[in-house]
């Protein structure tokens, strides 16, 4: 195990597959935010936030500053404004993830360089990556021309609103369709997964975003305890959060395995590069806002690349010269990696014995679930060593 790595300021996700909840996922992620943030100035919060959690930076920023507008009783960021940059961020997030990480995550090792380059080559001129993050009363395809045929022609290999209407009558026949009759490196990736692909991941979806009694009933919880932040509980269960679990998610779709959360990532990358239409594409798909709880307290939420992000703060004041009291983030990867959760359950099922079966399983996992810091599969004999 790389000491220095697990010193790092993010820290890692330590794997024990094959072992019992809940000792066979152990995060050394700190939750440094508080102690970074008290007593600095209110109006800096959104870039010290957007550079601590670098990786979702535009998505913190946007929180933080929606959620220090509200605590101060005054309107947040412009809405449409706060769409397109949560919608060219998250766009941008979910393609590296596709692009960079899918090929090596999810290839079998006779095919993973090949893919891997197969990928990269297009990414380079992805105009995802030339335009500009933020752009006031466009659509990403306006703001990034080319955007949707570069979809196309790269990575789909077919229509984008064919497409997504193919995965709206039928998310699970659509991918195996798509898989076995589709062209190029990425159905070639969701025919060769696994068969862990395919098992369920029963979880309690996450959506506390849904009303203003349950974002009151998330800024309660976020208050009285201090262990809610690293391992939270929504209404007693284990939750999970990504692009399966929307607001705007069509009715009576559960997308409870690897396979179909895996294809969740590429649906919605389709839909933020379509044109908007309410509810279903563009910055009109992801949502986000912000609650003011009282004098100088507020809630604001994002729907990001990783799932739902909170910010919960309060203020000495609400005038300008205000400063943070307390400020705490609420992140996907706290839900999607709870020690007692879904992907914990899933881990209890696999091997204890480190194989490159093994190896590959834990990564298709850890590509639906997508944390947001490395993670380590720390073989049993470790472990036993370490208590010997």
């Amino acid at each position: 195990m790389s000491a220095p790595r697990l010193a790092d300021l993010g820290g890692a996700l330590m794997v024990r597959p094959g072992r019992p909840r809940p000792h066979n996922l152990v995060s050394t992620r700190p939750d440094l935010t508080d102690l970074l943030t008290r007593g600095k100035p209110a109006a800096g919060l959104s870039d010290i936030l957007g550079s601590l959690y670098s990786l979702c930076g535009h998505a913190h920023r946007l929180c933080a500053q929606r959620a220090v507008a509200a605590a101060r009783g005054r309107d947040g960021a412009d809405d449409h404004d706060a769409a397109s940059v949560l919608q060219l961020g998250s766009l941008r997030e979910h393609l590296r993830r596709l692009c960079m990480d899918w090929p090596r995550q999810l290839a079998s090792a006779s095919r993973r360089e090949a893919l891997a380059a197969q990928a990269m080559s297009p990414l380079q001129q992805c105009p995802a990556f030339v335009g500009p993050l933020r752009s006031s009363n466009t659509t990403a395809g306006e703001a990034l021309p080319g955007l949707l045929d570069w979809l196309q022609c790269a990575v789909l290999r077919m229509p984008a609103s064919l497409w997504l209407a193919a995965w709206e009558r039928d998310p699970q026949a659509w991918l195996i369709e798509w898989a076995g009759q589709g062209e190029g490196w990425l159905p070639e990736l969701f025919r060769g997964m696994p068969a862990v692909a395919d098992r369920v991941l029963p979880a309690a979806d996450l959506l506390p975003h849904a009303s203003t009694g349950s974002l009151r009933e998330l800024a309660d919880a976020l208050q009285e305890s201090p262990a809610f932040v690293p391992q939270p509980r929504w209404r007693g269960a284990c939750a999970d959060t990504g692009p399966w679990n929307r607001l705007n998610q069509p009715a009576g779709q559960h997308l409870d395995s690897p396979r179909l959360r895996l294809g969740a990532r590429l649906a919605e990358t389709v839909r933020l590069a379509l044109p908007d239409e309410a509810r279903r594409s563009g910055a009109q798909w992801l949502a986000s806002g912000s609650l003011a709880l009282g004098p100088g307290e507020a809630l604001a939420w994002a729907e990001m690349a990783r799932g739902l992000l909170v910010h919960h703060v309060r203020l000495d004041h609400q005038g300008d010269a205000a400063r943070v009291d307390s400020c705490r983030v609420l992140a996907p990867t706290e839900w999607n990696f709870h020690p007692a959760g879904a992907l914990a359950a899933a881990l209890e099922r696999l091997s204890a014995e480190v194989t490159p079966t093994l190896q590959r399983e834990v990564a298709l996992l850890m590509a639906a679930y997508d944390p947001c810091v490395p993670y380590e599969i720390e073989p049993a004999w470790l472990e036993e060593a370490a208590h010997a």
